[in-house]
């Protein structure tokens, strides 16, 4: 999908995207006020999205990926990117999927924001349990009104009965 859009006024396209829960605190850029109060400049951008799979097995009516790749870009005429990309991975007949991620907003441009994560997931007993490992990068808001970098790990396990 391609797009070509304009930016003007009040309205900005994608402002539900990646980046909208970070920047109702503080907006990319260098005016480091929340999305409300920071202006937007007025041009144009154009926004394009990749969705990119490759199926070894289909099952019936239910189609699984061994690879899918997820691209969301976006240009401004003002010097912005943002970027938000996901890549999957199904290994060792789908028990093991692997996937990267990250988001990229307001690259080129002073406070620009970088996320990664990463998950693995191993499914065990014909694949009803699975256990889940993530982890990665985050912003988190402190009462300054500032975006303090951290990072995130998490364990789990759960239940699937679609498969």
């Amino acid at each position: 999908r391609l797009e070509v859009r304009r930016q003007h006024g009040g309205f900005r396209q994608g402002y539900f995207g990646p980046d909208y829960e970070l920047a109702r605190f503080q907006a990319a850029g260098t005016s480091g006020l929340p999305l409300a109060e920071s202006t937007f400049p007025q041009g144009s951008s154009a926004f394009g999205e990749l969705l990119l799979g490759w199926d070894a097995v289909h099952l019936g009516e239910v189609v699984q990926r061994h690879l899918l790749l997820m691209l969301g870009v976006e240009a401004f005429s003002w010097g912005r990117v943002d970027a938000n990309g996901r890549l999957g991975v199904q290994l060792f007949q789908r028990d093991l999927e692997v996937a990267l991620q990250a988001v990229a907003v307001g690259v080129g441009q002073p406070g620009a924001r970088y996320l990664t994560a990463g998950e693995v997931r191993w499914r065990f007993l014909r694949g009803r349990l699975y256990a889940v490992a993530q982890g990665g990068t985050r912003l988190s808001p402190t009462e300054e009104g500032t975006l303090r970098p951290g990072s995130f790990a998490s364990v789990g396990m759960g239940a699937d009965n679609a498969r």
